[in-house]
Order: structure tokens, then C-alpha cells, then sequence
């Protein structure tokens, strides 16, 4: 797949540069019609017609594989959002695990100093003395 981002920024950039072509054509045929002494463009119209060339071809060639282009470009896209939401589920059974954990030991600090549960007064020492 080509190393742009997209079938339609490749496109944009295609019609912008064949665009930019046309000013300078019109750059040139200013000069020739506002200039007595018009700048001898030979090889920058040699450069346009180059240009010109290569761009149509690019755009042929993208016409031509723009449907695969597209269904490529939409698989990678599917398949990104899936791992995003596969991480994200991976990350909230992660968050609601230590929330578990963490109210497991709130519930055994509170058993253990609130008075009247069966652990109140547990410190850890086991004084069998009170038996």
C-alpha cells in the first residue's frame, strides 16, 4: 500500500500539485503577453509538460487500484478500533479487578475496628491469655 495516509489525501494531493501546474502555465503566458522582453521558459514549460505527465499517470494508477486501496484502508481502520476496544476492555477489567481488591481491604480494615465485629481487636498478636 502506498505510504500515504489516505486514498483521498492522495487524491487532494495529486489535484494540487496538477493546479499549481496550471499557475505556472499562466505565470508564463502572462510574461509572454505583459513583457517586452519576455523570460526565455523553455525549460520550465519542458518541467510543466513533465510534470503534468507523471501526475496523470499517478492518478490513473490510483483510479485504477482505488477500490483495493479503499478496502485496504478499511480493514486497517476496522481492525485499529478493534484493538482500541480490546484494550480499553482489558483496561476497565483491570480497573474493576483492583476496585475489587480494594474494597476487599476496606472490608478487612473496617472488620477488624469496628467494635462488635468478630475480628475487633485483632491486632495480629495471638495472646491466648483471654482464653
Amino acid at each position: 500500500m502506498p505510504d500515504m495516509n489516505s486514498v483521498s489525501m492522495m487524491e487532494r494531493t495529486f489535484s494540487m500539485q496538477l493546479d499549481f501546474l496550471k499557475v505556472i502555465r499562466n505565470l508564463i503566458a502572462y510574461d509572454k503577453e505583459h513583457s517586452q522582453e519576455p523570460e526565455k521558459t523553455r525549460f520550465l514549460e519542458a518541467f510543466c509538460d513533465t510534470q503534468e505527465k507523471a501526475l496523470n499517470m499517478a492518478v490513473l494508477l490510483l483510479n485504477k487500484h482505488k477500490d483495493t486501496l479503499l478496502d485496504e484502508e478499511k480493514a486497517q481502520k476496522e481492525a485499529k478500533q478493534k484493538a482500541e476496544e480490546a484494550k480499553r476492555a482489558k483496561d476497565t477489567a483491570k480497573q474493576k479487578e483492583e476496585a475489587q481488591k480494594k474494597a476487599i481491604e476496606d472490608d478487612l480494615k473496617r472488620a477488624e475496628t469496628e467494635e462488635g465485629s468478630l475480628f475487633a481487636g485483632l491486632d495480629g498478636d495471638d495472646d491466648e491469655e483471654d482464653c
